[in-house]
């Protein structure tokens, strides 16, 4: 019997109450039949986005905070929960509150093990989980709760939420015309050193918070050991660039380590479930091809090379978060294009397409007053090739038009 653990959690939970919380651009429905459950990286914000729907519950009158059951399995009282012990954290509930909860909130709930099984009974409550991203895949939920659960997933803070930490909501249309721009791209430049962790972007001391964030994935979601700081390392080094299995496995072993691609192979599948980093495939309709072809490398958090002393490539911070912007904002199939087979060929930086037909190409430029022609042409050829609805470039701060083909600065596209 675990009720008076489960009293003593739920009592703190209802009398220190809701924490000081800051609006979010996602937002999870209050009124969902199914179970919601809230994937992403670590610290990027899921115990927080929690907090801000209850938070919205409250104020709407839905329910009140005695009605609603928040748990954090992390907390020290519940080490060693399991499944059957849920029953226990009901009755607990009520005791203190007289009440069944309307809505539970359950936090971290990966390491109780057999979770999936508990939510099999009849619930007369609406349901939230989120946790850790290395068990609370959503492969793992997928397996646990056998299709009776809507997912969400959450990534570090866009540009525009960024701004609103810092207390700034800015008109782009305006700003286009404004000198305050320059404020803006004040802003932009340090949301790309720094990156968009929210804790980080209210911290003082940076770089001290984000290495921790650094060793709190590699011993919690990468394994913790030297192999998976050395490939962590690679992949923060060679981040918005082409990679391999066998450029990463030759690289591991040249460094001391005995392997075989299959561990490389795990370590990526590791990265990608645990959103520290992604990979995208060239634009190909043949898998075979898709496969065989280098993939562009990106990571969470453009903050990781800076804390970890790599040069500062704004170029390739820009790109990543172009990348993250468009898997925040769900587009559909991301790819990146280049002249398929010829060695040095012209590359187009994305591609987005619904069932390989191409909706838009974008390129990403550290352009202020000129674009290099390169870009232009590698464009033109991806057009005449793939036939897109929409072209696009974005520059650092350059707007007008080339042919068919807008350029557009990455602070504005970032905002609109």
């Amino acid at each position: 019997m675990r009720t008076e653990d489960f009293k003593y959690v739920i009592a703190e939970w209802l009398r220190q109450g809701i924490p000081e919380v800051r609006d979010r651009e996602i937002v999870l429905p209050l009124d969902s039949n199914l179970i919601i459950a809230v994937a992403g990286s670590r610290r990027s914000g899921k115990t927080y986005l929690l907090f801000l729907t209850i938070k919205r519950l409250v104020e709407s009158g839905k329910a009140g905070l005695d009605e609603i059951l928040y748990i954090d399995f992390e907390h020290i009282r519940l080490k060693g929960v399991t499944a059957s012990d849920l029953d226990d954290m009901l009755v607990a509930f009520y005791e203190l509150t007289g009440k069944r909860p309307r809505y539970i909130f359950l936090d971290e709930v990966q390491v109780v093990k057999g979770y999936g099984g508990w939510f099999r009974k009849r619930l007369d409550a609406r349901i939230y989980i989120s946790g850790s991203s290395s068990l609370l895949t959503s492969k793992n939920i997928a397996e646990e709760l056998r299709g009776r659960c809507v997912g969400y997933e959450i990534y570090p803070l866009s540009f525009r939420e960024y701004l609103l930490f810092l207390g700034y909501k800015p008109k782009p249309e305006i700003l286009l015309y404004s000198e305050e721009r320059g404020k803006i791209l004040s802003s932009l430049r340090e949301y790309l050193y720094y990156g968009a962790y929210p804790a980080t972007v209210l911290e003082n001391n940076k770089e001290r918070l984000l290495k921790a964030y650094f060793d709190s994935v590699l011993v919690r979601d990468l394994g913790g050991t030297s192999l998976a700081d050395a490939f962590a390392l690679y992949l923060i080094a060679n981040y918005a660039q082409p990679t391999t299995v066998n450029r990463v496995y030759s690289y591991l072993r040249t460094i001391g380590f005995s392997i075989g691609k299959e561990r490389v192979i795990e370590l990526f599948n590791r990265a990608r479930d645990t959103y520290f980093a992604f990979t995208v495939e060239i634009f190909q309709k043949s898998e075979r091809k898709r496969k065989i072809y280098p993939k562009k490398l990106y990571i969470i958090d453009t903050g990781y090379p800076t804390v970890l002393g790599y040069e500062f490539s704004i170029s390739r911070a820009m790109e990543n978060v172009v990348y993250l912007e468009l898997l925040r904002r769900g587009v559909g199939e991301i790819y990146y294009w280049r002249e398929y087979g010829k060695r040095g060929g012209a590359e187009v930086d994305f591609v987005v397409s619904k069932n390989f037909e191409a909706h838009e190409l974008i390129q990403v430029t550290y352009a202020e007053d000129m674009i290099k022609e390169r870009e232009i042409k590698a464009l033109k050829k991806a057009q005449r090739e793939l036939k897109p609805k929409k072209t696009i470039i974005l520059t650092w701060n350059y707007r007008g038009k080339i042919d068919d083909i807008e350029a557009i600065p990455l602070w504005y596209w970032l905002l609109t």
